[in-house]
């Protein structure tokens, strides 16, 4: 962050400038305000040392078609999964990811069936998913058995929606709970696909880049595989008026349980649409989805902490805490809460089994 942004976020009698150029005397409650900005106690801007920031792997974001720098709340939720991947190094450490094996270069539609194969996941099961949250679950839990941690944050940095980390045998995707179901499950797949390629890093599922592009069409090849498409496609669907053609959309990513993202990608890569239909469409559904995720109240804290960790982060942690391996004040700390509030959190872990 730069001095001319910190002051801009700043009321106070501190010219930042200076005190980048020479340490002075500080007013308590200045120190307290600049503190605020970088969503740190007052005592982080007395340490002496220079902070080493988490690294990101990949940053594939732009925002206005410029690299963006690392935001306060951006370090934070890498902290907090450089945490869990140090955690699960040391605690199951027997517990690597498992991905398909990818050498030279090889095209979307081979890797989308290689991992859709590899994942499990049957077209008669994601048509069989009860919502959309259920289809969420399903390929969630389709990571997990693949031992990938999956973590749903509500990521307060606007350049970012999703980013995964691998660290040695360890591997964890992030998504935000910002998003809905659908869009959850693309981000899901898209950061698996880094983790395959070995690309792990920051996201923000636009097309900018090569590796996006690259990511987008792997993920819409697996959510959409095309004999699930031939199985839910009607001739002429998409060769209507704009809104006919958005309805179609709508209906048809309900039943698939995908997002209209995967399914214009799939319908473009499936030669249903040409690129100008395409255009148009994937223009519109972005416009659509400019408002993000509309609130529908606030989930319970313990669902919010138990999404935050991952069920099976959870449930690993919950185990070693069962077995002596850590004890309740390293197994809040883990799960990102009070010491105090772990038995309530494992009560409400089982009740969601």
């Amino acid at each position: 962050m730069t001095a001319d942004a910190v002051a801009e976020r700043t009321a106070t009698a501190v010219r930042p400038h200076d005190l980048l150029r020479a340490d002075q005397d500080v007013e308590f409650d200045d120190l307290v305000a600049l503190a605020k900005v970088f969503k740190r106690p007052w005592s982080y801007l007395l340490i002496d040392t220079p902070e080493v920031y988490p690294s990101t792997g990949s940053d594939n974001r732009t925002h206005a078609n410029r690299m963006v720098a690392l935001s306060p709340e951006l370090i934070a939720e890498l902290q907090m999964v450089d945490l869990m991947l140090d955690a699960a190094a040391d605690l199951f450490p027997r517990g690597g990811y498992r991905s398909p094996q990818v050498t030279g270069d090889i095209l979307a539609a081979d890797l989308a069936s290689r991992i859709r194969s590899f994942l499990g996941v049957s077209v008669d099961d994601q048509l069989a998913a009860i919502d959309d949250f259920g289809a969420l679950r399903l390929w969630v839990a389709a990571l997990n058995n693949q031992n990938v941690y999956v973590s749903q944050r509500s990521l307060k940095d606007p350049t970012v929606r999703a980013f995964s980390k691998v660290r040695g045998e360890q591997a964890v995707v992030v998504v935000s709970t910002k998003d809905e179901p659908h869009p959850r499950i693309f981000s899901v797949i898209h950061e698996y696909c880094h983790v395959t390629l070995r690309s792990a890093g920051i996201c923000d599922l636009l097309d900018h880049s090569e590796v996006e592009r690259f990511c987008n069409e792997v993920t819409a090849g697996v959510l959409m595989p095309r004999d699930l498409l031939d199985r839910l496609l009607v001739p002429g669907q998409f060769s209507g008026s704009e809104k006919a053609s958005d309805d179609a959309l709508r209906t048809l990513s309900g039943r698939a349980h995908v997002s209209q993202q995967a399914l214009l990608i799939a319908l473009r890569d499936r030669q249903v649409i040409p690129q100008d239909t395409y255009d148009a469409m994937e223009s519109r559904r972005a416009a659509r989805r400019s408002g993000g995720r509309t609130s529908k109240g606030h989930p319970p804290y313990y669902t919010v902490a138990i999404n935050k960790a991952g069920r099976m982060f959870a449930h690993r942690i919950v185990d070693s805490l069962s077995e002596g391996t850590i004890d309740r004040q390293d197994a809040g700390a883990l799960l990102g809460i009070g010491e105090h509030n772990v038995g309530t959190l494992i009560r409400a872990l089982a009740s969601g089994d």
